[in-house]
């Protein structure tokens, strides 16, 4: 599928200087050759898992990681310690491999952002939203049975990739828009729409183009703040309704307005997708028992202890039903 960028938007010359500069713009986000060479591997039926194996074993840095996660609890251990990549490509599967190797690039482009002093953007604030919303989306998409709860995991990611590519082309513009206060996320999405012309899921998912990614990455990202407006095809509605719904639930932790939050979550997930108040203890649970893994993976401090655990608290306090008194 090819999208056809700028989307369901008024076009004016301010929408396509917008995207003229990023088009222009020499200092994008750029996708790995070594990430991409591993998605495609993976997308081939042909590819062996020992030639994929030695591929991965040409960076270091990524076969140590993800060994880490194929002995993780998170991808449920090993009976056996795995030591070996193939070992690892055999447990976690070709996807999953793929998608943890995705995973690990972009958090080394994060990273490498050499100058940050003229950004418009808390890059580890961004860092850590990311964080948290792919954590949200493998939550809800395992409760929910998914098949694919990794494909979930990396789409609600690089969901928000758009706002690098924006800071590049158009930092001063954004620089002006936090004279507004911005409750959720959400309205900043809407403030860029009226101030820019464009927001960061359109952008996102057209450097999703330019990166080669499948199809269902650039939907997730497209629509992870308009998922309402996306209804073919079927089979990546899921995806799609996970992914915005884990922009919500990253808010929790990363909004001073945690109540607000958890009231726009508890919102949102009474939709097309609809989570009952019972579904969200194992969830929040679930996000809860994956950050040691997923902070290790990411080399990152997602907060203090007590913090986390007193905002998954609260949202467990007003989101899961209260229990009633038994009667005598």
């Amino acid at each position: 599928m090819q999208l056809s960028l700028p989307l369901d938007i008024k076009q004016s010359e301010e929408t396509a200087t917008i995207f003229e500069r990023i088009k222009d713009c020499k200092s994008l986000p750029i996708l790995s050759p070594l990430a991409s060479r591993i998605l495609k591997m993976c997308q081939d039926e042909e590819t062996e898992a020992s030639t994929l194996a030695n591929v991965i074993a040409q960076d270091p840095g990524m076969a140590a990681q993800i060994l880490f996660m194929a002995n993780s609890a998170y991808y449920g251990g090993a009976r056996h310690k795995v030591t070996s990549i193939i070992q690892g490509v055999n447990l976690l599967g070709f996807t999953t491999i793929a998608n943890l190797a995705l995973s690990f690039c972009f958090y080394r482009l994060i990273k490498d952002v050499k100058d940050t002093s003229t950004s418009a953007i808390n890059h580890v604030q961004f860092w850590r939203r990311s964080i948290f919303a792919s954590m949200a989306a493998r939550a809800i998409g395992q409760h929910l049975d998914h098949p694919d709860t990794e494909l979930m995991f990396l789409s609600a990611l690089l969901q928000d990739i758009g706002i690098l590519a924006l800071n590049e082309v158009a930092s001063d513009e954004l620089m002006q828009l936090h004279g507004h206060v911005v409750v959720s996320h959400v309205e900043q999405y809407e403030l860029e729409l009226e101030h820019l012309g464009v927001d960061h899921s359109q952008v996102g998912a057209w450097l999703a183009q330019q990166w080669e990614l499948p199809e269902e990455f650039q939907l997730a990202i497209l629509y992870s703040h308009t998922s309402e407006l996306f209804e073919t095809p079927s089979d990546f509605q899921a995806l799609v309704d996970v992914v915005a719904l884990s922009s919500f639930v990253a808010d929790i932790w990363m909004t001073p307005q945690t109540e607000t939050a958890i009231d726009l979550v508890r919102e949102k997930s009474q939709g097309r997708l609809t989570i009952q108040p019972d579904d969200w203890g194992p969830i929040l649970d679930h996000i809860m028992a994956g950050i040691p893994q997923i902070a290790s993976f990411f080399h990152t401090k997602l907060g203090s202890f007590e913090e986390i655990t007193h905002i998954h608290r609260l949202a467990l306090k007003q989101l899961t039903p209260t229990p009633q008194p038994q009667a005598n």
